[in-house]
């Protein structure tokens, strides 16, 4: 029998050089592993002793589980009933007193290309720091990076002679509703204000203005330019609206290049459809415009940057993510080809942008093999392609959020001009045709990014009018699902029930879940409470109503918009705990109504997502004929549940041991 599973802190990870295959990289992944001591070396049973939380529909807390070679769970119980019978070839692996067995993460949304490419920005990562409890470098200079125009003038522009001019410069994560605008120093000194109203002004004053820049936006929806970036991209000098030919794609995706009265340019790109443009003037210069250029070379190549963001996943105990986003057929492939390197240490599914599944003639695909009898395989890490996405609308926090009364953005805030925000399709019936063709197939997954109440009442009011039309028995997820109302958490009960109603017409039984960017409680809460007025911000994450109308929740990431890291998920669900920035001098509860049961939250990043991607008969939870992906942590977090008297500012203090995938440790080659 084994020691106890604990971290080998005695051979840290060495960093990698640029440009060193990702291989290499993951398979140290196998130097971090806990030194268990293994059975024969012959592949075989592996018996894992301790306490299990399976995360079963009836809450099982079990005591062993057993694993067969292919990674299949032969058998969860208490340790005498499991290891009854067993002979000596079977490897063991013993937990250590107060350490728990899970099934392994799962990030229900993310965009792992750019979580990627945001590795490789250096200086070019504007983002603000996170708050305290959530800090991870503690080296990094907060305050420099606390301001929007001192981020902007922090960048430092790589030599480029060699390429000329046009060479794009590229930043991220900029984020003007937690960074402070202070035009009356320094870079920018007396420009207009807001930083939106003339984002082109500033970049020109703080970074460059004889090389195009691009600068996305925190939120993913927000976009800021300079008047080069303009000029390279229409091919025209002093571009604006009235001499440049502005792509159809921008307005058919629900994007546009802000102007002034004189039809000028400001600078402010809304929604990525406004961005596509510059991406692919981008491309054709920028080193690390790969990632859209070519993504499966990137995939190959990998390089440092990219190889320890795919090992903080790991250590976050990750074990699958949804990519809630794939633009292209090459970025479908590229992301399966991570998955096919050796060593690669958790799977990905994936969802497609509608637009591309159309034009492609896309169709569903699933994991290509699964454990059962007869079938000799193991479950591959690539585990298919079955899901759309399309974008109601924008960011609660870019002020492209689609509300409705009785909310709105407030007079005085960040979007103080921006009314009830705005949605990416001018009404219901274009999103009900944008989506009917592929709704008529009867067999992809569908997925809607929706921010405001009004967005989330549009998406309803769409996918009720197609249910009408033909039923879809898969679920269908609410994205982000932010801003709640009591009603609108009731219409998706009703759904689900089998009593909804559209056009006075009854509605068949539709699937209906969410699932929550719980980090804009913890990040932007307070930001909210300025944008929105302090009712709306505390009904963002309704998770009250999710459990009174028993609508499936789960918890994401939506990164890189925030760290994949799922027990501070849990800690951020459970303590609904808000701060205000840029110095965090302020922090309090918002809307406590909504906060969640330590179990709840444990379930939003284990089987809940696993429904939502129709993966819950294969991983999830800790059941017989699942597949053995688990993650051991250092303590059992629902010991910190506060209903116990325990403390949930505590659980994003516990440790991830290891991970494991078909019952095997992340990184191993056995």
């Amino acid at each position: 029998m084994s020691g106890p599973l604990r971290r080998d802190a005695s051979r840290p990870l060495r960093a990698f050089p640029r440009g060193t295959k990702l291989v290499a990289a993951l398979a140290l992944l196998s130097s971090c592993a806990a030194p268990v001591e293994r059975g024969p070396a012959k592949p075989g049973a592996t018996l894992f002793l301790g306490k299990v939380l399976t995360m079963d529909d009836s809450g099982t807390v079990a005591g062993a589980v057993l694993v067969d070679e292919r990674g299949q769970i032969l058998k969860v119980g208490t340790a005498d009933e499991v290891q009854k019978g067993l002979d000596t070839s079977v490897q063991i692996v013993q937990l250590a007193p107060g350490q728990v067995l899970m099934p392994g993460f799962f990030d229900p949304h993310l965009h792992f290309l750019p979580t990627l490419l945001q590795s490789t920005l250096g200086t070019h990562d504007l983002a603000p720091c996170l708050p305290p409890p959530y800090r991870v470098d503690p080296s990094v200079d907060c305050k420099a990076r606390s301001e929007v125009l001192g981020a902007l003038s922090a960048m430092a522009l790589e030599d480029t002679s060699a390429v000329g001019g046009n060479a794009f410069v590229l930043g991220m994560n900029l984020d003007p509703s937690r960074q402070v605008f202070d035009n009356t120093k320094g870079c920018g000194v007396g420009g207009p204000s807001p930083f939106t109203a003339q984002p082109k002004f500033y970049i020109e004053a703080c970074v460059s203005k004889d090389r195009p820049v691009i600068i996305l936006d925190q939120s993913g929806h927000l976009g800021y330019v300079n008047q080069k970036a303009f000029d390279v991209v229409c091919g025209v000098q002093n571009a604006n609206a009235n001499n440049c030919t502005i792509p159809d794609s921008v307005k058919s995706g629900g994007g546009d290049w802000v102007t002034d009265s004189a039809k000028n340019f400001v600078g402010l790109l809304q929604e990525p459809s406004a961005f596509g443009p510059f991406l692919t003037a981008l491309q054709k210069n920028l080193p690390v415009a790969q990632v859209f250029s070519d993504p499966v070379k990137f995939a190959e190549t990998g390089g440092a940057d990219v190889e320890r963001v795919i090992r903080g996943l790991r250590d976050a105990g990750v074990t699958t993510i949804a990519d809630g986003g794939l633009q292209s057929v090459a970025q479908v492939n590229a992301v399966k080809r991570f998955t096919e390197l050796p060593g690669f240490p958790f799977r990905i599914t994936g969802v497609v942008v509608a637009e591309a599944a159309k034009t492609a003639k896309l169709k569903p695909t699933a994991p290509a093999c699964e454990p059962k009898a007869g079938n000799d395989c193991a479950l591959p890490k690539w585990l298919g392609a079955g899901g759309i996405k399309v974008w109601v609308d924008g960011s609660t926090q870019g002020c492209t959020a689609k509300l409705e009364a009785p909310y709105q953005y407030v007079a005085g805030g960040h979007c103080s001009d921006d009314g009830e925000g705005r949605a990416d399709y001018d009404n219901v019936q274009a999103l009900t045709e944008d989506l009917s063709e592929l709704w008529a197939q009867g067999d992809w997954r569908f997925q809607l990014h929706a921010n405001g109440n009004g967005a989330n009442n549009w998406a309803l009011d769409a996918l009720s009018r197609l249910q009408q039309t033909k039923t879809n028995t898969r679920p269908v997820l609410l994205i982000h699902n932010t801003v709640g109302r009591p009603a609108i958490s009731k219409r998706i009960g009703d759904l689900r029930n089998g009593a909804g109603v559209m056009d006075k017409k009854p509605v068949p039984t539709l699937d209906v879940q969410v699932t929550h960017l719980i980090g804009h409680v913890a990040y932007w809460g307070d930001a909210f409470v300025g944008m929105l007025g302090h009712e709306a911000a505390s009904e963002i994450d309704p998770i009250a109503y999710d459990r009174e109308n028993k609508i499936p929740f789960s918890l994401h990431s939506d990164s890189m918009v925030t760290p994949t890291r799922p027990l501070w998920f849990v800690e951020q669900a459970v303590t609904r705990r808000t701060w205000s920035y840029p110095d965090f001098s302020k922090e309090y509860v918002l809307g406590a109504k909504h906060a969640a049961t330590v179990d709840e939250a444990l379930r939003a990043i284990t089987i809940v997502p696993a429904r939502h991607h129709e993966l819950d008969k294969l991983i999830g939870s800790i059941e017989q004929g699942k597949v053995a992906d688990f993650v051991v942590l250092s303590a059992n977090p629902l010991d910190f549940d506060p209903a116990n008297g325990g403390d949930p500012t505590k659980i994003s203090q516990i440790q991830v041991l290891q991970t494991y995938l078909n019952g095997r440790p992340t990184g191993s080659q056995h």
